[in-house]
């Protein structure tokens, strides 16, 4: 089997590799003999390190090639296949399975050499090729970061790692820089705490490439195996940049399996040489000045830093002494102090709030009020009181109200104080949906409610007074007095009415009517409610709900028109129908009447006495006629007094339509005749029409008489 952890390299001698024992020994003697060094191994492993050439021969060539190709460390590395000439599928699967050359067996001596020192040669000149590439790239780019990445997959490639970044550090200082990695974006830059990688400051102290085969087993890293296991990083080799003696920082190499021994002494070389050429084009390029003004800067900022905690330090027993939550920020807004009230306000312990940012445990809209209260503060301004809505450990957010001190902005801290106000801003909550409802609910309300305060000053006046005095709110709130909108002295009495008995009780007005003046001067009608507000025992306020009557009155006086001229309508259709029923009774016995009369006149002597007496019968039976023809045309209801207060149908004023019911003109001889009434329109009253009687029918009623 082939091990990587078991691989060694550089001038170590060709590995003969497969095949019987005899096998491999002749092929070692051939090559020894002329001065190849070569040995036979029954696995690739070898205290010489990586050889620089396998051979490997036997009855499984194609499946020892495939896996020593499978490791990455031998990538590289020349491999030449020894099989049968026949049949010729064992040269194609050879050279499938990833070898660099095939041979024929059997071999001469000869033919043999010479192929092994070719193919030496030409790995070294692949060693070459590596390093040129990576000098061609940082002449020609420098120090910048994709180079860097380039010279970093190069090196990875080479020396048989995954993963590797350069890590650039300025003596002195606490931090390093990662300026570029392997498996990062190219400008993606990273600062480390040099004391939290002890195999690097290690690799820089000594100047000496540090291998470690097993980061659980090595002395520098057993404490940090398990982050370092988890990070995927089993193995490390750290090449330390220097330049002329003095650190620039270090390439760093990792794998996920454990082994570094296959670099050998030709890869570590290798490691050294790609170093080197890096410290050269790192030693004056801008990413170095670069990172000495951020040191500097970063050892400007720990020195505030300090000053600032003994600042913190000599005001922490107050902190803690108070009931408020108490949090010190820097100017990026990292939490430097927490007292114990804000650790029990947000439920977090202070070691998992120091070093953080505040606006962590704030919602998005509200982050830009931390950044400008804090640069505020710095400046020397105390910022008023403002609310914030600070995450927790229960998961529901407490309302704080904060406020902050420049105590700390001389060294460049903030203090925010803070205290919960999570129950008052829930009932401040609750108060203004309330009130914004009422709001709407008064504006939404027809009728017009006004609120004045005991002074007469308008506090309240919804839309519905708006369209009732035709005045705006803004014009009326505050700047009219109320007793403006009433009839003089109307609000002094509506007040005394209020303060009675009489009226609905103390404090409250019933329904009541009243008028008011409406912009413009013209007084308009109202119904009014109201009542007095108090506070205990105290007046502190009056309210009335006013609506319009205008419309109702006039409604009122519509339907009492209507009214009247629905009772005078039936008072004439009962006339009417009287007048007709009258007309047809009386009709039939004045007809008899004037018959008889005149029958007796002609059937007397001249000088007979009883005729002057049937002339009065006969003259008032005609004034009788015409009276029922004048109630048959009544078409109206018209009185005239009569007796004391009692009053009787005119009838001049009555049938005032006669005329167009007269008889026809030039009729002379129905002078004495009369019609019945004509009914009036909507009556179906059927009247028989008298009429004088003729000769012949005095004979009839003559004979009628003689008869009976």
């Amino acid at each position: 089997m082939l091990s990587s952890g078991e691989l060694e390299a550089a001038h170590a001698p060709v590995a003969i590799l497969g095949g019987p024992d005899a096998e491999r020994d002749q092929l070692v003697s051939y090559l020894v003999s002329a001065g190849v060094p070569a040995h036979s191994v029954q696995r690739l492993s070898s205290p010489d390190g990586l050889p620089p050439l396998i051979i490997i021969t036997g009855d499984n060539v194609a499946e020892l090639v495939a896996e020593a190709r499978s490791v990455p460390a031998l990538a590289e590395v020349a491999i030449l296949a020894l099989v049968p000439a026949v049949p010729a599928t064992w040269i194609a699967n050879a050279l499938a399975a990833g070898a660099s050359d095939v041979m024929s067996k059997p071999v001469s001596s000869g033919l043999l050499v010479a192929r092994c020192r070719n193919l030496i040669k030409a790995t070294r000149r692949d060693v070459s090729n590596v390093l040129t590439r990576i000098n061609d790239i940082l002449t020609a780019n420098g120090d910048d970061a994709e180079a860097l990445v380039q010279v970093l997959h190069l090196t990875v490639a080479s020396l048989g790692f995954e993963r590797a970044s350069i890590v650039a550090h300025i003596e002195g200082s606490d931090h390093a820089f990662v300026i570029a990695a392997s498996d990062a974006q190219p400008l993606s830059r990273f600062t480390l705490l040099v004391s939290d990688y002890p195999e690097l400051v290690e690799a820089m102290r000594t100047g000496q490439p540090l291998l470690i085969d097993d980061v659980a087993a090595h002395p520098l890293t057993a404490s940090l195996a398990d982050t370092l296991r988890e990070a995927h990083v089993s193995a490390i080799a750290i090449f330390p940049v220097q330049w002329r003696g003095r650190s620039l920082g270090a390439i760093f190499l990792r794998k996920r399996s454990v082994g570094v021994q296959h670099l050998g002494t030709r890869g570590i070389e290798l490691g050294k040489l790609i170093a080197s050429i890096t410290a050269a084009h790192l030693r004056h390029g801008p990413v170095l000045e670069g990172l000495r003004d951020q040191t500097h800067r970063i050892s400007r900022a720990r020195y505030e830093a300090e000053r600032r905690l003994r600042g913190i330090d000599s005001l922490k027993e107050h902190f803690e002494a108070g009931a408020d939550g108490v949090v010190v920020l820097d100017d990026a807004g990292r939490i430097l102090f927490v007292n114990h009230a804000a650790e029990r306000i947000t439920g977090f312990a202070r070691d998992g709030l120091l070093g953080s940012e505040l606006v962590d445990l704030l919602p998005t809209d509200q982050r830009v009020h931390i950044g400008d209260a804090i640069s505020r503060v710095l400046a020397g301004v105390n910022v008023e009181a403002f609310d914030l809505e600070l995450s927790t450990t229960s998961g529901s957010p407490v309302w704080v109200s904060a406020s902050t001190s420049t105590v700390l902005a001389g060294t460049g801290a903030v203090i925010l104080a803070f205290r919960d106000v999570t129950a008052e801003r829930a009932l401040e909550l609750e108060l203004r949906s309330t009130k914004e409802f009422l709001e709407r609910l008064i504006d939404s309300t027809v009728d017009a409610i006004i609120a004045a305060d005991l002074k007469g000053r308008i506090i309240l006046f919804n839309q519905g007074a708006e369209r009732l005095f035709d005045y705006r709110a803004r014009d009326v709130i505050g700047k009219k007095p109320v007793w403006e909108l009433y009839e003089p002295d109307g609000a002094r009495q509506i007040m005394k009415m209020l303060r009675s008995t009489s009226h609905g009780g103390v404090g409250r007005l019933e329904q009541a009517r009243r008028e008011i003046q409406i912009n413009g001067g013209d007084t308009v009608p109202v119904s009014m409610t109201a009542s007095i507000v108090y506070e205990g025992d105290r007046e502190v306020a009056t309210v009335g709900i006013l609506a319009d009557l205008r419309e109702r009155i006039r409604m009122e006086q519509r339907l009492l028109d209507a009214q009247q001229k629905l009772q005078l309508s039936d008072k004439q259709a009962l006339v009417a129908e009287l007048a007709a029923s009258a007309a047809h009774e009386l009709n039939q016995p004045l007809t008899s009447i004037i018959g008889y009369v005149q029958l007796i006149q002609r059937q007397s002597v001249p000088d007979a006495q009883h005729l002057r007496a049937a002339g009065i019968i006969l003259s008032e039976a005609e004034r009788m006629a015409e009276i029922v023809k004048k109630i048959g045309h009544i078409t109206k209801y018209e009185t005239t007094d009569y007796v004391g207060s009692a009053k009787m149908i005119d009838l001049d004023r009555a049938t005032s339509r006669l005329a167009a019911l007269e008889k026809p003109d030039g009729d002379e001889s129905l002078t004495g005749e009369f019609a019945a009434v004509a009914p009036p329109p909507g009556l179906s009253v059927e009247a028989e029409v008298p009429r004088t009687p003729s000769l012949g029918d005095l004979g009839d009623l003559a004979t009628r008489s003689g008869d009976k």
